[in-house]
């Protein structure tokens, strides 16, 4: 009788533990129709100047993905992330960070259970350029200069 009960109770205990997992994709989704299941993506300014976000990303990648091609998709909107600290809604689906064109960012991006990642964006004399956020994932601007890289 034991034997069976074992194996009963770990079902159990699965679909408990499925339940709450599914659970709570679905409360971070219900903040913003865009998050994915593993939640929203965000910007982060820490830098002294300002940084802008874009609410969508159009094409496909992965964090940290940068394309020289403004993303225009859906119901594009931008929003302006002050110096020291401005971010994004924290319940809201942020996919895109703008280089300004003429600027070096040193960006840190985090993603839960990841290793943190830094990458240097360099584009003085260039255009602007944009960088994919995915969701769950968080794009910190460590500092920026027209000087050097950060």
């Amino acid at each position: 009788m034991k034997m069976r009960k074992a194996p009963i109770a770990f079902a159990a205990s699965l679909t408990v533990a499925s339940t709450l997992w599914i659970g709570g994709a679905a409360s971070a989704k219900a903040l913003d129709e865009s998050c994915g299941t593993a939640g929203c993506s965000s910007s982060v300014n820490d830098s002294p100047y300002g940084a802008t976000a874009l609410f969508n990303w159009c094409a496909g990648g992965t964090t940290g993905t940068l394309t020289t091609t403004q993303p225009t998709c859906g119901n594009q909107k931008p929003m302006n992330l002050t110096a020291g600290g401005g971010h994004t809604p924290w319940n809201e689906d942020w996919d895109t960070l703008q280089i300004d064109g003429g600027w070096c960012y040193r960006v840190k991006f985090t993603l839960p259970g990841q290793p943190d990642n830094t990458t240097n964006y360099d584009r003085r004399g260039k255009s602007a350029a944009w960088v994919k956020v995915e969701d769950f994932s968080d794009a910190h601007v460590l500092s920026q200069s027209t000087a050097s890289c950060p």
